[in-house]
Order: C-alpha cells, then structure tokens, then sequence
C-alpha cells in the first residue's frame, strides 16, 4: 500500500491511502519552513506503524517558497527540508528500508529573471530583483539513499529524467516495471 501526502494541494482521497496536510493561509515568504515538521512528523509515524511497503512524502518548501524571490526564505524553506531528512533518513535506516531523494523541479535554485543579453538578474522599477514566477528548467539531483545493502545498489549514470523514477522504484520492490514506462535507473551489484 502507498501512502503520500503534500503540503499544498487540495485534492482530498481516501485517509488510509492518502493524507494532506495543509499549508498556512499566509504568503510563504512570512513562514519558509511551511509545515515541513508536521509532514516529517506524519512520515516518520507511517513508517514506523508497518503499514506500508512503500510511502511518497512532498516537500514543497522549495518550490513554493522560490517563488517568492525572497533570498533568506529559500534559505530557510531549504533548511527545514534538510531538518525534516536529517529525522527521517535514521527511521528509514532503523526499518532496514531505502529511500529515493528527488525534486520535479527547481525553484529555489533560480529564484530571479535572468536577462539573457547581461546574464544579470532583471530589476523592477524599485531596484529589487525581479522574482521568478516560472519553473525552472536546471537539472535536480536524484539521490539513491542506501545505508542497508552494503552497497548492492545504485543508479546507472546517464541522463535520466522524473519519468524514470516509476520503474527505479518498482525494481526497489522487486517487481519489473510495466511496459509503457521508461526505464529504471536501479543498479543491483
């Protein structure tokens, strides 16, 4: 059974398979670090109740902090997401379990307009830098965390992509990947 929750959509399912929980009502500039203890908190409880065979779990700090163009907000959104792994990856390692790391995309890695011509971040009328509302199109890393195999597994080099992680954790649970997929990453020793 999969269990997934997201900080910021709105879409309601079925609680045994799926939990939300909501973001503040402010703009996220003001609280960076979002509701990533609670989400961490709610992780950390569905791992260890056994229930599951696998979990998903949303940060969305990143992203939708880095929109806000605000520097010191992205730092902040950043470090909460690092507080929140550094609490979940020692609960992964003590359930004998792996865990893949990734982002969809990236914002907080390039929070202003670039003007193509300078290279140098636009500036409104004001003198601040002009924020980026748009998703970025850098590359994110996808990190194989594995402190359980003795290094039996990893991912291949190339230039994989988000649609490569379906398979890559279907191979993680010993199962093949369906056909219409792309290709998994996985490396087994």
């Amino acid at each position: 059974m999969t269990y997934f929750w997201n900080g910021n959509r709105s879409s309601k399912f079925d609680g045994e398979t799926y939990l939300e929980i909501e973001s503040d009502v402010v703009p996220f500039e003001q609280r960076p670090w979002m509701k990533a203890a609670e989400i961490t908190d709610a992780m950390i409880e569905a791992l260890k109740s056994g229930k599951y065979q696998t979990l998903r779990c949303n940060f969305p700090n990143g992203d939708m902090v880095g929109h806000t163009g605000s520097f010191r907000a992205a730092t902040m959104a950043i470090e909460a997401v690092d507080i929140g792994l550094a609490r979940l990856l020692p609960v992964i390692d003590a359930l004998g379990g792996v865990a893949i790391i990734t982002a969809d995309h990236g914002n907080a890695d390039e929070m202003y307009e670039i003007d193509k011509k300078t290279g140098m971040p636009k500036v409104n009328k004001d003198g601040t830098f002009k924020a980026k509302t748009s998703h970025t199109l850098n590359k994110v890393p996808c990190i194989l965390y594995d402190n359980v195999t003795g290094g039996k597994l990893g991912l291949k080099e190339g230039d994989w992509g988000l649609s490569n992680i379906a398979a890559t954790t279907a191979n993680l649970l010993g199962l093949e990947k369906h056909e219409a997929w792309d290709d998994s990453m996985l490396i087994i020793k």
